[in-house]
């Protein structure tokens, strides 16, 4: 008879914490793809070996991975696009607590009156600074072609992974559409006797989005990354080296996946030691990258402010509803974002203590600076810009009422003037002579000109006026 699996131990554990909910009911989904999987083994003496190299694997050879370490090794293990399969295999190889996998799958929250919010949300940062494992929440810009394609496609999008990820359109810019998703990057970190092993879990490169996932509308778009990926932050190859006849080393960037293999590959992290590895080491490489998108993202949010101040100035012809409604979406994912770089931050700054090493991440902390006083300043630009364009819609809509009202007037005037003419016209065309030509016909304007001016007449009457002179002449009688 099986024992309980991991499975059955997320279940039990989601009754402490409701935010485990969600990763329940995850591990209930067959998987979609075939998750991509490679590792790096690191020598504790690893200063008289070669550069590591990368090793590809598959998913039926996680668990010799995850349960067999070499003595003295610091393996890296990285998935792309995991599996609930291998969530539940890995999960009970390496005693990893599920607030791992449920704040790597749950990025999203919707209602708090429907679903508890996700473990980033719901666990304090002082918390989540002590676990063993650090989780990197990002905004990746897509580019999805041209904007004729998404004239009827609805504002919320999803990738078709084993964990899909919302991805929200944006207002065209220069007849291009433009695209949010939301992405993540997770690392977990284990000592077992004289080795260790550090597990990161990415997510696919995005190709396609799709509209009304999983139903008869369903359609899908092609997208890609804006630009190809993020600036490489390593230093640049010389001309002298190009000129040499070196070959360049190049590898798509737009998978995490690739990047972080890359950079392992070529050199250590700075300041890694090999025979006494922690978190932060096996970290900095996915922290880089993610920083990285993270610029890339601060500058889009300075696009759009300087597309909607311009909004702002044409008044008449392109300022609308919808526009205060995403600059509203615009503040809500400035504050979300800030909040994503100051739990960064801290757990940086709780797990370097008493390091020695400080130099390096002191640089990494002041790119997280630097990208939060960017979006402060962007968050103040736009809850000014929201006030401002609330009142001038309200203007406008003021505005429309008045030019409505002026035309109900014009058109009481012409009621006013066709009722009594037709009124007269109607009694004498019982008779003959009266008509247009005949001889009694004066007598049709004789008639209807003095009852038009009567009815103009008691029709422009102040009567609140005359009622008010009359109350005050009665209360006068009376005494």
């Amino acid at each position: 008879m099986a024992g309980p699996s991991y499975a059955d131990f997320v279940r039990l554990r989601r009754h402490n914490n409701p935010c485990l909910w969600a990763l329940s009911q995850h591990l209930s989904h067959p998987a979609c793809s075939e998750s991509r999987i490679a590792f790096i083994d690191i020598p504790h003496a690893a200063s008289s070996t070669p550069a590591p190299q990368p090793h590809f694997a598959k998913a039926k050879d996680c668990a010799g991975l995850t349960r067999v370490v070499p003595d003295d090794i610091t393996r890296l293990l990285v998935i792309e696009d995991i599996s609930s399969d291998l969530i539940i295999e890995i999960g009970e190889a390496l005693d990893i607590d599920p607030l791992f996998f449920a704040e790597y799958i749950i990025t999203d929250f919707q209602n708090l009156e429907t679903q508890p919010p996700p473990p980033s949300l719901a666990i304090l940062p002082s918390l989540m600074s002590k676990k063993p494992h650090i989780h990197l929440h990002y905004q990746q810009v897509l580019h999805l072609t041209s904007t004729d394609k998404f004239e009827s496609c609805s504002y919320a999008l999803k990738t078709n992974c084993n964990i899909p990820r919302n991805v929200r359109r944006l207002a065209p810019l220069a007849e291009r559409q433009l695209a949010l998703a939301r992405a993540s990057c997770s690392t977990f970190f284990k000592s077992i006797g004289s080795s260790s092993i550090g597990l990161i879990l990415v997510d696919r490169p995005i190709t396609y989005v799709f509209d009304a996932l999983g139903t008869r509308r369903e359609r899908a778009y092609p997208a890609k990354v804006m630009f190809s990926g993020f600036e490489d932050f390593e230093p640049s190859s010389s001309f002298t080296t190009f000129t040499s006849g070196e070959t360049m080393i190049t590898w798509d960037k737009a998978s995490m996946f690739d990047s972080i293999m890359h950079y392992f590959c070529m050199q250590p992290p700075p300041g890694f030691s090999a025979s006494s590895v922690e978190i932060l080491a096996i970290a900095y490489y996915p922290i880089r990258i993610v920083l990285a998108e993270w610029n890339l993202y601060v500058h889009l949010t300075s696009r759009f402010s300087k597309h909607y101040e311009y909004s702002l100035r044409e008044i008449g012809g392109r300022l609308h509803d919808d526009d205060i409604v995403d600059l509203q979406r615009w503040r809500r994912r400035t504050k979300q974002s800030r909040y994503k770089l100051a739990l960064l931050d801290n757990y940086i700054d709780h797990r370097l203590g008493h390091r020695n090493d400080k130099e390096h991440w002191m640089m990494v902390r002041k790119d997280i600076e630097y990208l939060q006083q960017q979006l402060q300043d962007y968050g103040q630009s736009l809850e000014q810009m929201i006030t401002v364009a609330t009142s001038m819609v309200q203007l406008m809509n003021s505005r429309r009422s008045i030019l409505e009202a002026v035309s109900v007037r014009r058109l009481t005037y012409i009621a006013l003037i066709f009722i009594p003419l037709a009124w007269v016209s109607s009694l004498f065309s019982m008779s003959d002579g009266f008509l247009p030509g005949e001889k009694h016909f004066w007598i049709y304007f004789a008639t209807s000109l003095p009852l038009l001016g009567l009815v103009v007449l008691l029709s422009a009457l102040p009567y609140e006026r005359l009622l008010r002179t009359l109350g005050i002449s009665w209360q006068r009688l009376r005494e």
